[in-house]
């Protein structure tokens, strides 16, 4: 039965079938043919999943990513990376990488992130004589790290489907998202080191560096820049729930972006909730037909199963993440990572959990690998964004992947084999 079950559902997503769709007329034959449960409990189930506080954040956190794209923050974000890194060497490959890094810090969202950046700097780039090849999957790897830094909605998805506090899982985020951010800047220097003057323009060239120009590109750009820290200590210091920053971010996003950057007017709302509220519904009704089918495998006594079978056959906790790693990455370039965590967390965490993994070390790492998976084709999410802005094919820029997905493996890596470099900002939070 849930082999038919899991036979129905891949069939589904071979014919093209809607994510949702897959999964729930999947799951809705496997109870079918069980005969267990009556039918009545699909719509309820349903109802169960998404009556739940913190998944009320995933359009907050979309709506005040929004509102400060569109008003106006991305351009200032860009203006003062430029003001300070302009005078490294490639120094556009750095400030595109430094800029996401920024600008996911109030997004929380990894297409919004590409699109945003992307936008702005690939253009300059194509200027500036950049291979856009590179710079098409750099964009696509530095949009990626919007799910890590927080605030992060694969962060809130995991907390709500492993019942771990969303604000101690947005705090392990900013350490690995640094690393990611590192490791592509690293690989940056090295590519313009190696190409110094491709298309006729020296990658090399840079602007001299003002101090005074810095400070006031910065001082532009903070009233954008406090909101994920207004957002992080809020929720640390217990001023308000991960939800509840979520609505104060969207009331100071509209505040900056109406009155501060005047980046839109009152006109502009309706359409912007619009956007919003499409692109949170997708993932609302993603998790409502996902939570079905971790709801009957949980029923089928999977996850138990599942533990027995991983205790018979892998012995130690170092090879269970080397077995994590590999199938998250493999999932990531197929699934969704909003399908992937609602379908797998019920299954994976509490083998996890047997092995005696931090189930904050457990969601980081989660989190962080499906990030690669929206570099990895043939889903790649962000390199989709990015191979749009560029219009550049993925067979064109696959041979780029490789070095950009290597570059964000190695952090995982680290993420996953050191926790001790992150796990101890919760733990200073807590204490």
């Amino acid at each position: 039965m849930l082999a038919i079950m899991a036979i129905s559902i891949l069939a589904l997503f071979v014919i093209g079938a809607p994510i949702v769709v897959g999964l729930g007329m999947g799951t809705t034959i496997g109870i079918i043919l069980d005969g267990a449960f009556p039918l009545e409990l699909i719509p309820q189930r349903m109802f169960t999943g998404l009556d739940s506080w913190p998944i009320l954040a995933i359009p907050l956190f979309m709506l005040a990513g929004n509102l400060m794209d569109q008003g106006g923050l991305s351009k200032k974000i860009v203006e003062c990376a430029s003001a300070w890194l302009g005078w490294v060497p490639g120094s556009l490959a750095m400030i595109c990488v430094v800029t996401s890094m920024v600008f996911a810090g109030i997004s929380g969202s990894s297409t919004a992130d590409t699109a945003a950046v992307g936008s702005i700097l690939m253009p300059s780039m194509r200027e500036k004589g950049y291979d856009m090849r590179f710079a098409t999957v750099l964009q696509a790897g530095a949009g990626a790290i919007g799910p890590i830094i927080p605030p992060s909605i694969l962060m809130v998805l995991i907390g709500y489907s492993t019942g771990q506090s969303v604000g101690q899982l947005f705090l392990c985020g900013i350490i690995p998202g640094i690393l990611v951010g590192i490791s592509l800047m690293i690989y940056s220097f090295i590519h313009v080191a190696r190409h110094p003057a491709e298309a006729g323009t020296a990658y090399g060239s840079r602007d001299k560096f003002v101090l005074s120009h810095a400070l006031k590109c910065t001082w532009k750009a903070l009233p954008g820049l406090l909101l994920p820290f207004i957002i992080i200590f809020g929720i640390v210091g217990g001023a308000f729930t991960a939800t509840e920053g979520a609505s104060v971010a969207v009331l100071y996003g509209l505040i900056v972006a109406l009155f501060v950057y005047k980046g839109i007017t009152l006109k502009d709302l309706p359409q912007l909730l619009l956007k919003s509220a499409e692109t949170a519904a997708m993932i609302i009704i993603i998790t409502a037909g996902a939570y079905i089918f971790s709801w009957f495998i949980t029923a089928k006594n999977v996850p138990n199963l599942l533990t027995e079978f991983m205790h018979a056959n892998i012995h130690s906790q170092f090879a269970f993440l080397i077995f994590l790693n590999v199938a998250l990455f493999i999932v990531g370039m197929f699934m969704e990572s909003f399908t992937a965590i609602i379908v797998l967390m019920p299954i994976l965490f509490p083998v996890a959990t047997s092995f005696d993994i931090d189930p904050l070390v457990f969601g980081t790492i989660v989190c962080v690998n499906l990030a690669v998976g929206y570099v990895t084709p043939p889903y790649g999410a962000t390199l989709f964004v990015s191979c749009g802005l560029t219009g550049k094919s993925i067979r064109e820029v696959l041979p780029f992947c490789f070095p950009v997905i290597l570059a964000m493996v190695i952090a995982l890596l680290i993420t996953t084999y050191f926790p001790e470099l992150y796990l101890w900002i919760p733990r200073m939070a807590a204490g």
